[in-house]
């Protein structure tokens, strides 16, 4: 899919509701671009603004959509150089929001090509429908300009209703992974998801779409060759009445790992499948607009409520996710109720109508139950328990937002759901809810839109699996004035519990977990494949105050994942003691967003204590592509036993003791002994006291360059990443403020007697968006074994005189840089 970039086109007129320097849907310190598109221009200029550096760091370009037909026939490549969020649904001003996509179109009239080639920095487009594209692909550019970015789209639509609409359409990364939910896809060409991961495994998520009418296959599964894994979970999806198969191997895609769970399709697919759970052939009865008949579909009530990254927290028309006993299957959630539909109508502690009535009468039922509000007034009511509430003990969904006047959050980077439900005490007891260790693994508690406050553990789950908290708050920074108590523990994760997800890849599912005595959220326990993600961890609603938990993520179980979350204002972070995690894409010690007009400079800090600690038990984790920087004391430490920690594109910077430290000893660690059995300390220290590289120089252009040095260490093939900093910090080692890149030195000539290290000279390419010149550059080296080293010395960037001689292009790279 590589190709030239076009000449971009001159810039138009754009209505610019605000520039504010942000930290909106990424893990980088970001200069947000908000733009009110309100004619075919601003749209066109708002694509080549994702195009365009915005400011000295990574940024974010969110273009908002009026609620209309952009007709546009033309080609359009976008090699972006920040994130891009392509917004449908808002009022003629822009100041209100209404996620419908079929009233907000851009109709390519059978010829518009569009191409967002995103680097790695991530997409979302919501709200969105493309009809009569010739091509809309979004991929990636080969490298990657960061990790861990997810590429996302979910509630859109694509169709073509005209046979010259070609409709190629694709959604790929090589950089991180993919979401794909609640879309409706009636185009000719269907649907294809890639990924072609060249460093870490990465996944794919494709969960209540419906896609139909395709002329060849619905749905293409792409994973390049001599990739890393690729793992594509396919659940909830309704495919039907297309041409080819309903699920195929793209073209020239080498074999991936294919999980899938309650779909339903026309036929069974003849690709290999590593997990079949639920799925379905059967007529989904669809009508022309894409819904199931009511209640005779049986996409109806027949989903898998906790898919493998959660589930949506609303439908493709922003109505709820699940209605009945379980989730339909497809883009559409119908309104049709096969349960004990349980109705509070009290604010009262026991009796008719009061939650906990409800709950004892969830516990009688074989099947799920649903627990709505419908209590008198128009603000809602606060619940004062005078006991815990009784144990969990059947499937049981609470749903807070079915409170008359309650709304899911609909913002990017906070919370501003409007709730009516708070469930809260003045004098601590043990705790609200409960599923207990004896729970059957079948039993699974769901908790929508509340608030809870003043308990010692606001929810524990110590049994049962599936379990979601979605779309809460808990803790106190509710408010300023009349705030809620704060809890000694927001939520304990324990004993047999599975598979909890905590937060969604959607705005709707953000909790907002504050303010706890302890621990924000404590995984814990022999349960596994927790996921917590897009949560404000530590701070008020607005992501932008402290209000912080004594720690705010404590990681100590295996084989779960910590992604895009804010984690900030806490005593510590994110304490990991667990293993076999991937911690991807967070913030930590920052504010959600920072509002600075030019000239000013903006103060994105919001400080933990200590932003990222590994424990001695915490081994063989993966963290890509986050952001550590502010904290007040340590950036991220690894203590003396922790090993095959593997770090990838992250940035730590301007922490106020150590960006990155490998114990022992505290700060710097010299170059010594790699050799095995005789390194100093052996595996006993963190990461093995992998050494990191030796630079010796670093010059080169504006935006590319060469860092020359050595790496001194044990034999093998090692991976080298690259970064630059604005000044050289604590103890001669630079801050990595941006990502540069990264190569493979091979290390030989190493001998265990007698015990010396090999070496690999090295003289390699760096290349950037931005100027390098005034930076330091520093590296970090990682051994086959997945233990990375420290951040290097770090060496001043210089100019490289040749170019001053007018021998480049008619970039006129100058000495010294005219910038």
């Amino acid at each position: 899919m590589n190709g030239p970039i076009p000449t971009r086109s001159p810039r138009r007129g754009l209505h610019l509701l605000f520039a504010l320097c942000a930290l909106a849907c990424g893990a980088r310190p970001a200069s947000a671009l908000e733009l009110c598109v309100q004619t075919l221009g601003d749209l066109l200029a708002g694509l080549d603004q994702a195009g365009q550096f915005q400011s000295d760091l990574s940024g974010t370009v969110t273009l908002r959509l009026v609620a209309q037909t952009y007709g546009y026939t033309g080609f359009r490549q976008i090699t972006q150089v920040n994130r891009l969020n392509l917004l449908g649904g808002y009022n003629a001003d822009c100041t209100a929001r209404t996620v419908d996509a079929a009233n907000t179109v851009i109709d390519g009239l059978a010829q518009m090509d569009l191409q967002l080639r995103h680097g790695g920095l991530g997409v979302t487009i919501e709200g969105v429908r493309f009809r009569n594209m010739k091509q809309l692909l979004v991929y990636d550019i080969g490298t990657c300009a960061d990790y861990g970015r997810i590429v996302t789209m979910r509630r859109s639509m694509v169709d073509t209703d005209t046979s010259a609409a070609q409709a190629g359409f694709s959604l790929s990364s090589v950089c991180g992974n993919v979401v794909f939910e609640n879309n409706l896809v009636r185009s000719r060409g269907g649907v294809t998801l890639g990924s072609s991961p060249a460093v870490f495994a990465s996944e794919v998520y494709a969960s209540n779409n419906t896609i139909v009418q395709s002329q060849h296959a619905g749905l293409q599964l792409y994973r390049g060759p001599d990739s890393q894994a690729v793992g594509f979970h396919l659940s909830n999806n309704v495919l039907w009445n297309n041409a080819g198969e309903d699920v195929a191997l793209a073209a020239n895609s080498w074999l991936p790992t294919v999980h899938a769970r309650h779909n339903l399709w026309q036929g069974t697919p003849l690709l290999q499948l590593a997990t079949s759970a639920g799925n379905l052939v059967a007529d989904p009865l669809l009508g022309a607009n894409g819904r199931p008949a009511e209640p005779a579909s049986p996409a109806i009530n027949s989903g898998l409520n906790t898919p493998p990254g959660g589930l949506p927290g609303v439908d493709l028309d922003g109505g709820p996710r699940i209605v009945g006993s379980a989730v339909d299957r497809g883009a559409y959630e119908s309104a049709v109720v096969d349960i004990a539909d349980l109705v509070v109508t009290t604010a009262a502690d026991s009796g008719a109508g009061s939650l906990r009535q409800a709950i004892i009468d969830a516990n009688s039922h074989p099947n799920a139950s649903t627990v709505r509000f419908a209590i008198p007034g128009p603000n809602g009511a606060i619940l004062v328990p005078g006991t815990p509430y009784p144990d969990v003990l059947a499937p049981l969904r609470i749903d807070g937002f079915s409170q008359a006047g309650a709304q899911p959050n609909t913002s990017e980077w906070s919370n501003n759901a409007s709730y009516r439900i708070f469930i809260q005490r003045s004098q601590r007891i043990s705790h609200a809810f409960r599923v207990p260790a004896s729970a059957a693994a079948s039993v699974s508690l769901q908790l929508d839109g509340l608030v809870l406050g003043g308990f010692d553990n606001a929810i524990v789950l110590q049994g049962g699996s599936g379990h979601a908290i979605r779309g809460s708050h808990l803790g106190s920074g509710f408010a300023d004035f009349l705030d809620v108590p704060g809890n000694l523990n927001n939520i304990a994760v324990g004993g047999s519990a599975h598979a909890v997800s905590i937060g969604g890849f959607a705005p709707a599912d953000r909790n907002s977990i504050a303010g706890a005595d302890d621990i924000g959220i404590s995984l814990a326990g022999s349960g596994i494949q927790h996921l917590v993600v897009n949560n404000l961890i530590g701070t008020a609603r607005n992501g932008n105050e402290a209000r912080g938990n004594g720690t705010g993520i404590r990681l100590a179980t295996d084989h779960s994942a910590v992604i895009d979350n804010l984690i900030s204002g806490n005593t510590v972070g994110l304490d990991v003691r667990g293993s076999n995690a991937i911690v991807s894409a967070n913030r930590i010690g920052l504010k959600a967003f920072s509002i600075c007009l030019p000239p000013c400079t903006p103060n994105h800090a919001l400080p933990n204590g200590d932003g990222v600690r590994f424990a001695a038990t915490a081994l063989d984790n993966l963290v890509t592509g986050n952001t550590v920087a502010y904290n007040s004391a340590l950036g991220v430490v690894l203590a003396a036993g922790a090993t095959g920690n593997r770090f990838s594109s992250n940035l730590a910077y301007q922490n106020g003791l150590r960006d990155f430290d490998l114990l022992q000893p505290a700060g710097m660690n010299p170059i010594d002994s790699d050799v095995p059995l005789v390194t100093p300390g052996g595996c006993g220290n963190a990461n093995c006291d992998q050494n990191f590289p030796a630079l010796a120089a670093a010059a080169g252009t504006r935006n590319a360059g060469r860092v020359a040095g050595t790496l001194s260490t044990w034999n093998g093939v090692h991976r080298l990443e690259f970064f630059a900093g604005p000044s050289c910090g604590a103890g001669g080692q630079a801050g990595a403020r941006r990502y540069l890149g990264s190569a493979q030195v091979t290390v030989a000539g190493g001998t265990l007697l007698p015990p010396v290290n090999g070496s690999a000279p090295f003289d390699l390419p760096i290349q950037s968006t931005q100027s390098l010149y005034g930076t330091w550059i520093t590296a970090t080296a990682t051994s086959p074994s997945g233990n990375t080293s420290e951040y290097a010395a770090c060496v001043a960037y210089a100019c490289d005189r040749i170019f001053a001689y007018g021998l480049d292009t008619d970039a006129a790279e100058v000495c010294p840089p005219i910038d």
